[in-house]
């Protein structure tokens, strides 16, 4: 890692604090070229696949449980 990669990874940062979105993950990848981005949308604030989404939930009351 060099100056200038802290110094992009600081603006992508900057430009992300400054944005309305609420969620930000960050990969390298060599299958990019050098200072170009990929932006993925994310369904919602639960992550994809976990019992949560699939509404498999362990830990969550049933409406009978709730109100006998």
């Amino acid at each position: 890692m060099n100056e200038k990669d802290i110094e992009n990874m600081i603006k992508l940062l900057d430009g992300f604090a400054q944005s309305e979105e609420s969620r930000l993950k960050v990969n390298a990848s060599e299958e990019l070229e050098q200072g170009e981005t990929k932006k993925q949308y994310h369904h919602g604030r639960c992550d994809i696949g976990s019992p949560w989404a699939k509404g498999l939930c362990f830990d969550v009351l049933e409406d009978n449980e709730i109100n006998p």
